[in-house]
This record gives structure tokens, sequence and C-alpha cells, in this order.
């Protein structure tokens, strides 16, 4: 399944952070600590934006291939890993939390995956595959 950059997940992505910002910068602190603490919510927004909507990133998922009981992810540039899915994966009507235990990483990977970065018929796919795995 070939994933596609998903305006759905940046609208939230962006609305998350700034909700954030603002309660950071409503917060009784000095100013100094509130800029510096905006600065790297920023800082994580464009990060996630480049990452898993965008897919700029070396590490940004392009295409994931699942098995019985395995799942196999391509990356940007080319590299790709194996690993069984998680036990905390969430499955819902509006998005995916995939999250896959690999031999490689010492933690989970996890990666939100909304149906406009994949076809309906392969969102549909995924969910189904991952209510029984």
């Amino acid at each position: 399944m070939a994933i596609k950059p998903s305006p759905r997940f940046a609208i939230l992505l962006s609305l998350f952070h700034a909700i954030v910002a603002i309660v950071v910068y409503a917060a009784a602190m000095p100013l100094v600590a509130r800029w510096a603490i905006i600065l790297l919510i920023l800082l994580s927004l464009f990060y996630y934006l480049a990452r898993d909507v965008l897919l700029l990133l070396p590490d940004s998922w392009r295409d994931i291939a699942l098995d019985k009981n395995s799942v196999s992810v391509v990356s940007r540039d080319g590299s790709s890993f194996f690993g069984q899915v998680a036990n905390k994966t969430v499955v819902s009507p509006h998005f995916v939390v995939l999250r896959i235990k690999s031999d490689n990483h010492l933690l989970p990977v996890s990666r939100v995956i909304f149906p406009d970065a994949l076809g309906a018929d392969a969102f549909r796919d995924l969910r189904v595959r991952m209510k029984f795995a």
C-alpha cells in the first residue's frame, strides 16, 4: 500500500500544535521561557509535517506491505524493515495508529495513517487486517 501526503493529518497536526502554543503563551511563566517553549512547539510541528504529512524526510514511510503475521515498511530513502504489529495499535474508522515492533528498533515504531493517505479500498483493507492481526 503506497502512502501519500494527508491534508487531513496536516490540518489536525497544525491545529493541535496551535492550541498547545496558545496554552503555553497564556501560562504564567517568564516571557523568555514561553517563547522558548513556543519555538520548540514550532520545531515539532515542522518536523512531523515534513516526516509524516509531506513525506520529505529519509525515514518517512512510503509503502506498507502486510503479510499474515508481519509488516514490511519501505522508507523514502529506499531502506526497509520488517516487524510484527505491536499490541497497542489503534484502529478506528477515522485513522489507524500503526505500531510495529522490529528487531532493528528498541521501541515500537508508530505512525498515524488517515484515510486520505491511502485509497478507500486500501484503508479499509488496512483496518480489516489490523483488526485481525
